[in-house]
């Protein structure tokens, strides 16, 4: 669904979605704070309990560099990106249907201290192996990945700002 502010995010398939893009991405501009690094693999994070995880990996493939990530949906996240004519060109995407958000998770000692960047979420497409991260300054940089009742509260705060 698109909106002035942009689009919605979906649920996807994530098995479907994974075996897409267990790939090489390139990112042209890099990510904030690493601008010299371009080419990453994404890939599945495999608990050493052999279980289930919503979590993906982003690993530099020139560099010792990795960050973890979860797909908005996975947490029953009610998340916008913005889109524009721009976005789809540096993209390669024809619709937003093409494009994949998905956010960078920052691990704490404490279960409960564990957040997800909302303001700087990774965005890919799976088809042409391209990828950039967003920066949308409605949302916060550090979201409680854990948090109970927050959701809500983050979902009507978006549409608020649209």
């Amino acid at each position: 669904m698109i909106s002035r502010a942009g689009v919605t995010v979906k649920e996807v398939n994530e098995t479907a979605f994974l075996n897409q893009c267990e790939q090489d991405l390139f990112f042209p501009a890099g990510l904030l704070g690493f601008g010299s690094c371009h080419r990453y693999k994404l890939q599945r994070f495999k608990p050493n309990d052999d279980g289930e995880s919503p979590f993906l990996l982003l690993c530099a493939i020139d560099q010792d560099l990795s960050f973890p990530l979860i797909h908005p949906a996975s947490i029953a996240l009610d998340y916008q990106f913005p889109t524009n004519p721009e976005l789809f060109a540096a993209m390669d995407a024809k619709s937003p249907d093409d494009l994949v958000p998905l956010l960078i998770v920052t691990v704490r000692d404490q279960l409960e201290d564990i957040t997800v960047n909302l303001q700087g979420p990774v965005i890919i497409n799976p088809g042409s192996s391209l990828a950039l991260q967003l920066v949308i300054e409605r949302y916060p940089v550090r979201y409680p990945l854990l948090k109970s009742g927050s959701l809500n509260t983050l979902s009507s705060k978006s549409r608020q700002t649209t």
